[in-house]
C-alpha cells in the first residue's frame, strides 16, 4: 500500500493556504482543495493527508468527512483538522464526522512544518513493507489462542504507538479480536458491531500489510458477520466455535 505525494486542504484562509503551499513544495507534495464532497472523497483516497480548517463554516466538511471515513479506500488517508481551542462543540463535531487528529489553531501553526514533513514521509514510506511490531506479534499470539481481553491491552499499545495509517491494521485485529469475545459472550448486537469496525480499518490493507493475510482475515470476518446475522440473537450460540476468525501470518514472514 504505496502512499501517493499530495494534501488535501480545506483552508479558506489565505495565511494558512499559502503557508501549507510553500511547506508542500518544498517536500514535493501537491495540494489539492475539493469543491464537493465526491471530489473531496476521491482525493483523499489518493492523498497521504487532509488538513482541514474547522473555520470553513462556508462547506459542508464533517458530511465530507464522515463520507471519506465511509468510503474503502479514503478511510486509511489521515484526516487533521484545526480550530479555535474554546470552541470544545466544533472540536467534538470533527472528531464525531471522523477526523483523526484536531489541533487548536496556535498548535497547528506551531506544528505546521513538522506536519507537512510528515505527510512527506507517508508519502514516500510504504509501512506494509516493514516488519510486523513486536507488540504487534505478541497480540496476534494472544489472539490467536483465544486471549481476546488480553489481546486487546496488547494491541491497542501498539495502536496508539503508531500515528501513520497502518496503525488501522493493528485496530482491526483488535476488534476482530472483541468480535470473537462477543460471540463467545452470545452477544450478537457486539459481534456485528465490532466486524462492522473491523473490516472498516482492515479492507484498505488488502491483500496483506507486515506479513499479515490481511485478505483471508477479511474473508473470515465477512463470513462470520454472515453468519451472526443469519443466526439471529436467538441463536447466536449455535455459532460454530470452530470458524472463529483467526490471524494469520503469511509464509515469508514467519
Amino acid at each position: 500500500m504505496t502512499a501517493p505525494r499530495s494534501l488535501v486542504c480545506i483552508m479558506p484562509d489565505l495565511f494558512f493556504s499559502v503557508r501549507v503551499e510553500t511547506l508542500a513544495r518544498r517536500h514535493h507534495l501537491d495540494v489539492v482543495y475539493p469543491s464537493d464532497v465526491g471530489a473531496f472523497v476521491a482525493a483523499v483516497a489518493q492523498a497521504s493527508m487532509a488538513l482541514i480548517d474547522s473555520g470553513a463554516t462556508e462547506l459542508p466538511w464533517p458530511e465530507w468527512v464522515a463520507a471519506a471515513k465511509a468510503d474503502a479506500a479514503a478511510r486509511a488517508t489521515p484526516i487533521l483538522a484545526f480550530g479555535s481551542h474554546v470552541d470544545r462543540a466544533l472540536r467534538d463535531r470533527a472528531l464525531e464526522a471522523g477526523v483523526d487528529r484536531y489541533l487548536a489553531r496556535d498548535n497547528f501553526v506551531k506544528g505546521l512544518h513538522e506536519i507537512i514533513a510528515r505527510a512527506a514521509r507517508d508519502a514516500t514510506d510504504d509501512p506494509c513493507s516493514e516488519p510486523l511490531p513486536d507488540g504487534a506479534r505478541r497480540g496476534i499470539e494472544q489472539f490467536n489462542r483465544g486471549e481476546y481481553f488480553e489481546q486487546h491491552e496488547t494491541l491497542e499499545l501498539v495502536w496508539r504507538a503508531e500515528d501513520r495509517a497502518v496503525r488501522d491494521v493493528y485496530r482491526g485485529i483488535l476488534q476482530v479480536g472483541l468480535a470473537c469475545f462477543q460471540i463467545e459472550r452470545r452477544n450478537a448486537a457486539g459481534a456485528r458491531k465490532m466486524l462492522e469496525r473491523a473490516l472498516r480499518w482492515l479492507e484498505p490493507f488488502r491483500p496483506a500489510c507486515q506479513g499479515v493475510d490481511v485478505e483471508r482475515l477479511v474473508r473470515e470476518s465477512r463470513e462470520a458477520y454472515d453468519e451472526i446475522m443469519r443466526l439471529g440473537p436467538e441463536r447466536i450460540g449455535e455459532f460454530d466455535r470452530s470458524k472463529l476468525m483467526r490471524v494469520r501470518l503469511l509464509p515469508d514472514r514467519p
